[in-house]
């Protein structure tokens, strides 16, 4: 009995599963060269957003999404780290660090060479 209890109610849920529409994304970008920072050889895919989180990455073709960004024949990469930034005063001036942002600099460490060595 308990058996065919568990058989029905498996079948239910499937049946749910089932029924349940494909995820929306926020952003896809589709058709990019991937270049994941690891080192490995770049591979084109398809990269979804949730918010600000990346929540699929492979062919995803046809998948529902708000916005949906064509990078054919450009190159998807996560942001890039300047390690030797020295831009304190043009952020001042200008807080967007459009410089920085159209090389895909994300994050920039700063002022190491701000103390002399004694």
């Amino acid at each position: 009995m308990l058996l065919l209890v568990t058989a029905s109610l498996a079948v239910a849920f499937a049946g749910v599963r089932a029924q349940q529409s494909p995820l929306a994304f926020d952003v896809l970008i589709a058709g990019g060269r991937v270049v994941d920072g690891t080192g490995a050889p770049w591979f084109k895919a398809d990269v979804a957003l949730a918010g600000d989180r990346i929540v699929a990455i492979g062919q995803l073709a046809g998948r529902p999404a708000r916005r949906t960004v064509d990078a054919t024949g450009l190159v998807v990469a996560p942001g890039f780290i300047d390690m030797l930034g020295q831009s304190e005063f043009n952020v001042l001036v200008d807080g967007r660090a459009a410089s920085k942002i159209m090389q895909g600099i994300t994050t920039e460490i700063t002022g190491e060479a701000s103390r002399s060595r004694r």
